[in-house]
């Protein structure tokens, strides 16, 4: 079995554009703070529907990576490259280039705390405190969009077990993961932290439609009515269940388009990860420095803005460079790695 080649989809333009819709959703979270946030608001729902549409693609192509290539060392190096390197930079960007811009903390301060080893006792993208950043601002995270990142190399983990296993390719293994994970998100539906889970269940969808219906012909008026119910749908508890159906199918059927324009949109990069992880510090930094009042539509373009520079920077001088390893001889680099000379 053969990953989708590269050019004959739109999953780039998909990811791009879901990164970017998740860019809109953050800022009007992070101008009024979660507390004040209504659990319906479109914006928010919106963003959460991208990222449920980031895990349908992942879930469809990352199974397939493995199957064309069922080498466990080999998987985990290629998804290492296609995480790491792009994450190191982001982090460093913060806490060596926003970090002393926007902490509280004197200079001094700043970097005693950042090398004292708090930030490792307390994740920095989830509470700024320790280092003095963004403790005035109506949210205190510096950058919780990396909270998918665990969740997704979770998955990944799952994916190489159950191919060890043997039991990728079978249709009732994957099923019953399906349903343990739907069980999991309703005993867990009411704390909105917990039911983030919820999103491994795009993974696992995605990983099912690729791996036992790699034909299945996605129709596009089928694709407008499941989105016209979702839209109807919103701000009830149904909305949640009927995204489960409507997502992946109508990512799976956009993606599918034989638009050629469309297909070759990441022709010159994919800058959809380095907009997503790199975005969040950008956009607390604005609301420090310029106020959480700006017009959220200034927000948005000032967001969207100041971070592509920075996500196409990360692309083209680390993420496509580090790609570029995925197929180095493994042998060589542990040799390289531990030989004793």
């Amino acid at each position: 079995m053969q990953t989708p080649p590269r050019h004959g989809n739109n999953f780039d333009l998909i990811r791009l554009a879901a990164a970017l819709v998740i860019v809109v959703s953050h800022a009007y979270v992070l101008q009024i703070g979660y507390a004040a946030m209504p659990a319906t608001a479109p914006l928010l729902l919106v963003g959460y529907a991208a990222l449920a549409a980031l895990f349908t693609i992942s879930g469809h192509l990352i199974p397939l990576s493995w199957l064309a290539q069922p080498d466990a060392a080999r998987f985990f190096w290629k998804r290492s490259l296609r995480v790491l390197p792009g994450l190191v930079g982001a982090v460093l960007f913060t806490l060596f280039l926003i970090g002393p811009l926007a902490t509280t903390l004197s200079p001094g301060g700043y970097f005693s705390a950042l090398f004292s080893g708090a930030v490792a006792t307390l994740p920095f993208f989830e509470d700024g405190s320790a280092l003095g950043l963004f403790v005035a601002n109506p949210v205190s995270f510096v950058n919780a969009s990396l909270w998918t990142i665990p969740v997704e190399c979770t998955m990944y983990v799952l994916v190489v077990a159950l191919g060890l296993l043997g039991v990728l390719r079978k249709r009732s293994a994957l099923i019953l993961l399906i349903a343990a994970n739907l069980l999991l998100w309703l005993a867990l539906y009411h704390d909105p932290a917990l039911s983030k889970v919820r999103f491994t269940l795009y993974f696992l969808i995605g990983a099912y439609l690729s791996i036992h219906h790699p034909h299945l012909r996605y129709d596009g008026t089928t694709a407008f009515f499941l989105a016209l119910a979702l839209v109807a749908a919103a701000g009830t508890p149904l909305c949640s269940f009927l995204a489960l159906v409507a997502i992946p199918y109508i990512v799976l059927w956009f993606a599918g388009l034989p638009v050629p324009a469309l297909n070759r949109f990441g022709t010159h990069g994919d800058f959809s990860y380095g907009v997503y992880i790199y975005a969040y510090p950008v956009q607390q930094a604005i609301v420090l420095f310029l106020g959480p009042s700006l017009p959220l539509w200034l927000f948005c373009l000032l967001s969207i803005g100041i971070t592509f520079p920075f996500a196409y920077l990360s692309w083209n001088l680390i993420e496509k460079r580090a790609l570029g390893l995925k197929q180095v001889d493994l042998k060589s680099v542990r040799s390289a790695l531990f030989s004793p000379d």
